[in-house]
Parts: structure tokens; sequence; C-alpha cells
């Protein structure tokens, strides 16, 4: 396994500078702005090989963090991890203060790559024999030898949940013999109410028993609380682990000693290592193309990039460039500005004009140029960075790195968001849906009309060239054009014949209360317009505004066209439906009268192209 490095620094310059030389050393890598996090990182992943810490940060300085971590080693009775400090300070007054605390070395700052690189690696020498008595095959069964050897009291095997917690991050440590992944399970008994107290210990026994049988020499099982046996599988995948719970579930019913007890289990795959970090080494390694005329820059850019463990593309013009990006799909561009025939800025602008992938590749400008409107030119079409030339191969790693790290960050949170936006999408729809059913509720006899009309309206918008985000909005608008009728009586809107003119009366103000409910959703604001408008007229004529033609807003006037179709399509407390020539013959009727002529037409196009009478069966 690579040696870990835990660097603390409030400076972010200063941690990337040691995290960049350290990673090009195969030393892994893990940094921190603070001396608390710090603290409650280790106790929550263990403890690195070597700590580097600088002296003068905010709020707790290098030697208040060093004492709490040096009392946090003596509370876990764990060895001393080396500890060197960062600091700029020359006063020999701090050297002997430290080294009085147990400091291991100083590096100076600012950190020059040799010297930090040179004293790391004797303090990780160093280190070495603090583990030698360590056996190299543990029978990690029972942890007895470990907790001996470390002198770990033996009743820490029947330890509460506080203190396992610590003891548990310290096995974690052993963890790195193991590869892959590592399966926790915590089997709590639950032993009925009914059993005297002093059955209770021989249950328990029959537990450990039957639990320790199905376990292999490599796996870790403590009793923890009275209770709860947590197990440690390492290098099994779930279907080896489902296998061993079902072992033990089978083996637990079989056993005439556990008929009073149940026997439950939480699963919960972990790594290896909770250190490991992001840059793993399954990940496939970062693609770097490099596009610059003079093949003495792409020979050095080439080798510095590679000995950071990077795939390099090199090619000598834009337009090779261009024809490369055609099939493949880089993680970063490097672009020289000055070149013959395409420069660098003509062929970002191209890139770029071709949409898809190769729009959202990160470009970092290569440039000898100080003129700071070069700079202003290439931030405008798109460019993350500038890097100078000639190249200095720590700014150039620094730099690649961090713009690819930003990237992967944009599009995790980017992810993120349209997950969230997804999963809130799907909840309001659910909710809207709920809505129109509830007011359908109370029309038994047109049930599915909101969905029917949701539907029409949405395929008139698509054939009208609507995007995808407008074709939801009216699918959406369709659902609750009607939900102001929650406010009508039922008997009203069931009644099996003519509606007198004072229960027309108390049917109209749908509309109006249907926007009125809807307003009150502040994040759509266009929610309302299907449900206050879809009775207006085109012509003028209709309520409860009086709208006329294109004053009516678009997407009402396209629910009309629906509404009334499925209104004359469908079964209604008063009439049966209506032949589907019938409803044509309506619509073209009434076309420039009650409807928009154009979404009527699409309408009567839409019965047109359904000769079967099925469109509102899909």
């Amino acid at each position: 396994m690579a040696d870990w490095v835990i660097v603390v620094d409030d400076d972010i310059a200063n941690l990337k500078l040691a995290g960049t030389i350290l990673s090009r050393n195969n030393i892994r890598v893990t940094a921190l702005n603070s001396g608390q996090s710090m603290l409650d990182y280790v106790r929550a992943h263990g403890t690195p090989d070597l700590i580097l810490l600088d002296i003068l940060m905010p709020g707790m300085d290098g030697f208040e963090t060093l004492q709490k971590y040096r009392s946090y080693e003596a509370e876990m009775k764990i060895p001393k991890v080396p500890v060197a400090f960062l600091t700029a300070d020359e006063d020999k007054s701090t050297e002997s203060r430290g080294f009085e605390m147990g400091v291991s070395d100083f590096i100076r700052k600012p950190i020059d790559p040799d010297n930090l690189t040179s004293r790391v690696g004797n303090l990780l020498s160093a280190g070495k024999g603090d583990d030698r008595d360590i056996p190299s095959d543990i029978d990690l069964k029972t942890l007895s030898q470990i907790l001996e050897e470390r002198n770990i009291p033996h009743n820490a095997m029947w330890m509460g949940r506080e203190a396992f917690s610590d003891v548990y991050h310290y096995m974690i440590r052993y963890m790195d013999r193991y590869r892959g992944t590592a399966y926790k399970l915590l089997y709590t008994v639950q032993i009925s109410p009914e059993v005297p107290a002093g059955e209770h210990p021989a249950i328990m026994e029959t537990a450990r028993r039957l639990l320790q049988d199905s376990l292999r020499n490599s796996d870790i099982m403590m009793k923890i609380g009275e209770n709860h046996f947590f197990l440690l599988l390492p290098e099994l995948n779930r279907f080896h682990v489902e296998n061993v719970i079902e072992r033990i579930g089978d083996a637990w019913k079989n056993d005439p000693a556990s008929a009073k007890a149940g026997l439950n289990v939480e699963a919960e795959s972990i790594h290896s290592d909770d250190r490991k970090p992001e840059h793993s080494d399954t990940r496939e390694p970062d693609w770097i193309v490099v596009v610059d005329d003079d093949m003495a820059n792409l020979t050095i850019a080439g080798s510095i990039l590679s000995r950071e463990k990077m795939r390099v593309s090199a090619l000598q013009s834009g337009q090779a460039f261009l024809d490369f990006i055609k099939d493949n799909t880089p993680d970063l561009i490097l672009l020289d500005v000055k070149m013959p025939d395409m420069d660098g800025f003509e062929t970002l602008k191209q890139l770029r004009g071709r949409g898809g992938p190769a729009q959202r590749i990160p470009v970092i400008f290569l440039t000898g140029d100080e003129d700071e409107s070069a700079e202003t030119r290439g931030f405008a079409l798109g460019a993350m960075d500038f890097i100078r030339k000639p190249i200095i191969p720590s700014s150039l790693v620094m730099r690649v790195r961090h713009i690819l790290e930003l990237v992967r960050l944009q599009n995790r949170f980017g992810e993120e968001v349209q997950q969230k936006t997804e999963e809130s999408e799907k909840l309001t729809l659910q909710v809207i849906r709920a809505m129109a059913e509830a007011v359908e509720a109370k029309e038994s006899v047109t049930r599915g009309h909101s969905g029917r009309v949701a539907k029409y309206a949405r395929e008139i918008a698509r054939r009208c060239g609507y995007s995808e985000k407008a074709l939801n909005e009216i699918h959406i608008l369709g659902l609750l054009h009607d939900v102001g009728k929650i406010e009508v009586p039922a008997s009203v809107l069931n009644k099996k014949g003519k509606l007198s003119g004072e229960e027309y009366g108390q049917v109209k103000p749908h509309a109006e209360a249907g926007a009125r409910i809807l307003q009150s959703i502040k994040e759509m604001p266009l929610l309302a317009r299907g449900a206050r408008w879809h009775h207006e007229r085109y012509d003028g004529t209709g309520y409860p505004d009086g709208l006329k033609g294109d004053s009516i807003p678009e997407e009402a006037r396209i629910i009309a066209v629906a509404d009334a179709y499925d209104a004359m399509t469908s079964k209604r407390p008063y009439r049966s439906p209506l032949p589907q020539e019938v409803a044509r013959a309506e619509l073209e009727m009434e076309s420039g009268k009650q409807f928009d002529p154009r979404f009527a037409a699409i309408m009567i196009a839409m019965i047109d192209e359904d000769a079967g009478f099925t469109m509102r069966e899909d």
C-alpha cells in the first residue's frame, strides 16, 4: 500500500503544492485546512503514516493541534505517528518548543520540492519500525492478539457503542492488507419479553457460536453492547455476503436454543481502506491533448504530464486537432495561442461551434504573450485558464490538476442538481395528478377527462414545434385546467339533465376559482393560465374576462380545443359520447369563432388520422 500523509495548512496554495509534489512520488495525500478538521478526520478514518502540520493557523495553531493529537494517541494506546512542522518562522525558540513536543522535523516555507521529497522520504522510512512487531498473519477472528499487542484491555471485546467506534476505526487500519471491498454486518438479537432474564446469557452464547462458526479466519467478530454483534468481512462481494447472511439465518432457525429470539442484520459495504482518495488506480488516467506547432513544447509538456500518469496526445496544428477531435473526447485541451494558418483563438471558436461533447471539453491556452487583451479574448471564447511559456513543470501540473478537479466537481454538482430536479418534478407531477383526480372524483362519469385533455393539448403543442420543457408545462396545465371545480357542488356536476340558469351560474366561476387556487403556487406562475382562460372564446364572447383572439394566452387556446373535443367524445351525465364525425364538424364550424383556427385545424388533422376512433384510448 502507498504511504499515507496528511497535510494540514490553512493556505490552499501550500496544500496544493505539497499534494502535487508528494502525489508525484506515489504518496497518498489527504489535505486539510485546520487543526480541528485533522483531529476529526483521524478519529473517523484512522491514523496516517506521517503528518505535515502548519504552525501558524487561525483558531488552533500547530502546537495545540499536536498536543491534542498526542493525547488522542495515548487515549487509544496506538503508536505515535511522526509529525513534521511546516513553518516560515526562523525563530530558534519555535524549533526548540517543537522538538520538546516530539516533532520529528521542520520543513521550511516556501516549500522546495526536492527538500520536501527528501525529508518526507526520510521520515516515512524512519517510521516503518513502529509496526514491525505486528505479525504478518494476524488471526482477526477474535482480535485478541491485536488487543494484547496494543495493550487494549480484553473487556474491549464487550464494550459499549461509543468505545467501540474508536476501536473499530483502529481495526480499519488493518484492512490495508486486504484488497477490494469489505462488508460490515451488525446483528441484533431480539429476545422475547416472556423469556426469563436468567436464560438470556445462554441465548447470547448460542448467537455468538452460530455467528463465529460461519466466519473465516480473516473475518472480524466483536460483541458490542448487550445484544449486538459486529462482523467485518474482507474481500467478499455482495453475492458472497448474501450467502453468509443466509447461512447464518438458516443455522439460527435450525438451532433449538435460538427459538426464543430473533436475529436481524444490517449490512453495509465499505472500502477496504476508508482513506482511499478519489483518484484511485482503477480510474482511467486523465487524457490531455496538447496542441502546439513547436515540437519542443510538445515534448516538454508530454514528458511532464506523462510523469504524472496522464495520457497525452500531441498535435502540431489547429486543423490537425479539429480532425482529431471528431472521433475523440479527451478530458482537457492545452492549446497554443500563436500557430500558423489557424491560431488558438480560431481553433477554439471552431471547436465550440461544433456543439456536442466537444463543446464541454475544458481548454487552457499556452502563451508567451503578456498582452492582457489576449486573455480577455480567450476567456470570452470559453477558455478556463492561461499557462505562460516557457513551461514551468510544477505550474503546469498544478493548473492542469486544478482544472480537471474543478470540472469533475462541476459535473458532479450538475448531476446532483439534475437528479434533485427530476425528483422534484416527479413529486410535483404526482401532486398535480392527485389534485386532478380529487376534482374528477366529484364527477364520476367524466373520470380521466383531465388526463385526456392534457394528452391532446401536448400533442397539439408538439405539432406546433414546442420545446420539451414547454410540452411538459402544457401537459400540466391540461391536468389542472378544471381544478376550480373542486368548489362546485357534486350534485350540480353529476346532474343527469340540462343545467338550470342558477346551476350554470354555479359552474362558471370554476375558471376563476381554479386560477385563484393555482396562483398560490409561486414556483409555477403559468399554472393559472389554463384554468382561468380555457373557456374564453376566440371571438371574445367567452368567460370570465371576455378576451379575444391573440389576447387569450396561447396555452389556454390550445387547452380550449382539447377540452371541447374530449367533452364531445366522452360520456356526460346528460348524454352519451358524440360520434367522431360530429365532433369534427363542430370544431370545423367553430374555427375562428370559439376556437383559434390554427389549433382547431391541428385537432381536426389528428381526428382524420384517427380512423378507428382510438385516440382517446391511448
